[in-house]
């Protein structure tokens, strides 16, 4: 099968929602390893041991026709995974599924929910096959599906791509699985899965990737037509959270040569450069910008770990990119004398600011950085006036979303405060968390 190209990788990224330039500098290789690590992060690998201890899971307890068990458990229920930003689209457009053969990754996910659905109806197999050209196929059969925890199934198995040469060694496959794999009722059905080529290169290096979960000892029974195939898992596949697409929408490299940047431009921030060279050899392009950003308004903000009457008490947040509503797990105690880390030194770094209400309390402006490394809160009874030239900004021609956040410049200047440029808006590409 064909590798992926760039122009799909950036594609596949940006139906990812992470935000790289048509235009960006990064090399091939890079742009790869983002895809695998957005995969990586969309099937939340991190949770998981590498290897996966196959002999220390239990089995998923799968639904089973014509037999009534109360421990029995969806796969496509426990596979099918979004967020309130998916749940807000589809309201808008009145559908649960969104149209097929648009987006590559909805695409992907769907193709697993489909094997989930296929293994819920007692299915030990399928292919998925290529929807255009009939170039490629990819046999698949469903060795075992383990409890990796009560939400996290893991479907094991053995896999191979078939192109036009090697059709009839694959089809020589499907015939044993429909004689011999089979229910008598679905003996001699095809069971296909329609993908687009696209999907089929990103189920293989879905594939591919998990491959480092199966065991070195771990032995699976192979018909005769099996010898070639591959083991692997396939997870749970579901959107980004804030912190990946985040992480994985920033440091796009030097703005020159996409090498890895190591400095911005001091004077403004907003450009960053792998060394001095490709800073100089910028410069004509860069100046008006720089010169523009230069000279911007900083006001010194008193800022607090939480609202009046919030000490001692637990807090957490959400918003529309979270995958995973265990919110506990996610809660932290707000200790007023606690003093928020600085993970960024004396450097220049960009916030968001985002104004709320909370019933009973004066108006207040929630702050953080991309890292989340810290939340804050402006108070507005403290500095009424200060707390107006904000709302002002942000409900300006420079605030933008809905005027209610923006994002700006900040520096560290004291344990509870922080310096913020008023007037000068980071580029796009540093604010799409």
């Amino acid at each position: 099968m064909d590798r992926i190209t760039r122009t799909e990788t950036l594609q596949v990224l940006r139906s990812m929602r992470v935000e790289i330039p048509e235009d960006t500098k990064l090399s091939d290789e890079n742009l790869e390893k983002r895809l695998c690590d957005a995969l990586n992060a969309a099937q939340q690998k991190e949770r998981l041991s590498s290897p996966l201890d196959f002999d220390a899971l239990a089995p998923w307890p799968v639904p089973r026709e014509g037999v009534a068990d109360s421990n029995a458990k969806s796969v496509l229920a426990a596979v099918t995974r979004g967020n309130l930003a998916e749940a807000a689209m589809n309201h808008a457009r009145n559908s649960r599924t969104p149209e097929l053969y648009i987006d590559p990754f909805i695409d992907l996910r769907q193709t697993v929910m489909s094997i989930a659905n296929l293994i819920d109806q007692g299915i030990k197999w399928c292919i998925v096959q290529d929807n255009q050209r009939e170039q490629w196929a990819i046999n698949l059969r469903f060795a075992s599906i383990l409890e990796v925890d009560k939400r996290t199934p893991a479907i094991v198995v053995l896999y191979r791509a078939f192109e036009r040469s090697t059709a009839l060694e694959g089809m020589r496959w499907v015939h044993a699985q429909s004689e011999t794999n089979s229910a008598p009722s679905r003996r001699g059905v095809l069971l296909d899965i329609k993908a687009t080529p696209l999907e089929q290169k990103l189920l293989m290096m879905l594939l591919t990737l998990n491959r480092r979960l199966v065991p070195t000892n771990f032995k699976v029974d192979r018909h005769a037509t099996e010898s070639n195939y591959e083991v692997s898992v396939l997870l749970p596949l579901g959107p980004l959270d804030l912190a990946a697409m985040t992480k994985l929408s920033h440091n796009l490299g030097c703005a020159v040569c996409g090498e890895r940047a190591t400095s911005r431009c001091a004077q403004c921030q907003s450009v960053s450069y792998c060394g001095a060279a490709c800073q100089r050899a910028n410069w004509p392009q860069h100046k008006l910008d720089c010169r523009q950003l230069k000279g911007g308004r900083w006001h010194t903000l008193p800022v607090h770990n939480g609202l009046q009457g919030m000490d001692n008490i637990y807090m957490t947040t959400v918003n529309r990119f979270h995958n995973d509503f265990d919110a506990a797990s996610r809660a932290r105690k707000i200790d007023p004398n606690v003093v928020p880390p600085n993970v960024w030194g004396d450097r220049v770094f960009i916030v968001k600011l985002q104004v709320g209400v909370v019933p009973g309390q004066y108006p207040y402006m929630m702050i953080y950085d991309r890292k989340r490394s810290f939340e804050v809160f402006l108070r507005s009874e403290e500095d009424v006036e200060l707390f107006a030239t904000f709302v002002g900004e942000m409900r300006g021609e420079r605030g933008g979303h809905g005027g209610i956040k923006m994002y700006r410049w900040a520096r560290r200047t004291g344990d509870w405060e922080l310096s913020v440029c008023l007037d000068r808006v980071p580029p796009p590409t540093d604010t799409n968390w």
